[in-house]
């Protein structure tokens, strides 16, 4: 079915026709385009900012900036690790970067996992029913429930903390002695509960917040680009296009952002369901790739670049020191 789809795409595109479109833009297009690219990169940096004491917004927002371009060229976990040696760098403390890092994904993937609820309920309200839509939603939204379910059980059970933290201790202790005891690892594992719970309960609804106007600049991005390129569709072309984008939304946690998969998925629902042709479409997704991922990459990787550059220098201060 994805194969057959991408194949769909491919055939069905006037390459010459989009490869036009995007590279006439006019300048306040491009200027506009970029200037939501930086917004949507702003409202990334909020969500640590409130899930890491002690962090900052500037700091929050290069650890972001830079995860997600290495994420983009690299398998995980380089992300990972990454935002955790940066997190050092900083002096940051273990627990609390781990535990931002985990409730930041967990919201998120909880989000981006509801997102094709949002979708179909805005086009059955101002449209009509559609069966495939009704079947993301449920099957998405049902990842969004378990997924959420799972997190608020993990934040109230402190005595599962303990337990599993103990197992690992046992285990890591014949692999490797020097790792600590079953009941070290438990005063840890609870440690991180108990600190993970509390973020949550003080913040975790504004970072939820947050990363929902972040979910909805993306939306923007995807519907000007079309217009863009295409010229100013009808208002109800708009809601297809958005409600279609939410939809598939979750394929953009497949590697490079679901290129390909997303894409093809996406031209087949705007089109069944409005008259925007599939090559406006498609040119309209290259300008939101370029947006949400090309100039990410480029400002990522120039932040890695004076990261590793100030954490050297300040290697050698304290060396010298």
């Amino acid at each position: 079915m994805v194969a057959w789809l991408i194949l769909r795409l491919i055939r069905g595109i006037d390459w010459r026709e989009v490869t036009h479109a995007v590279t006439h833009l006019a300048a306040w297009q491009a200027v506009l385009l970029l200037l939501l690219a930086c917004l949507r990169l702003a409202i990334l940096g909020g969500p640590l900012t409130l899930l890491i004491d002690g962090l900052g917004y500037r700091r929050a927002l290069q650890n972001e900036v830079t995860a997600a371009a290495v994420a983009t060229i690299a398998p995980d976990p380089s992300d990972v690790m990454l935002r955790l040696a940066m997190f050092r760098s900083w002096a940051i403390e273990t627990t609390a970067a781990a535990s931002g890092i985990a409730l930041r994904t967990t919201i998120f993937y909880v989000l981006r996992l509801a997102a094709p609820v949002l979708g179909f309920i805005i086009f059955w309200a101002t449209r009509s029913y559609q069966a495939t839509f009704a079947w993301f939603a449920v099957l998405s939204g049902t990842a969004a429930v378990l997924l959420l379910g799972g997190l608020l059980f993990a934040l109230r059970a402190a005595s599962t903390a303990a337990m599993v933290g103990r197992l690992l201790g046992r285990i890591l202790r014949r692999l490797r002695p020097a790792a600590g005891g079953p009941e070290e690892w438990s005063e840890r594992l609870v440690g991180f509960q108990s600190h993970t719970a509390s973020t949550m309960r003080e913040r975790g609804a504004l970072a939820g917040l947050l990363l929902l106007g972040f979910l909805m600049v993306e939306t923007t991005v995807v519907v000007l680009g079309v217009a863009f390129v295409g010229g100013p569709p009808e208002p109800s072309a708009v809601l297809v296009i958005a409600c279609c984008f939410l939809v598939v939304y979750p394929m953009t946690g497949l590697p490079m952002m679901g290129l390909g998969v997303l894409d093809a998925t996406l031209v087949a629902f705007v089109t069944d369901h409005s008259t925007v042709v599939a090559t406006d479409v498609v040119a309209g997704l290259v300008l939101w790739r370029l947006a949400v991922q090309f100039v990410p990459v480029i400002i990522g990787l120039a932040t890695l670049a004076w990261w590793r550059r100030s954490a050297a220098v300040g290697t050698e201060s304290r060396r010298l020191a």
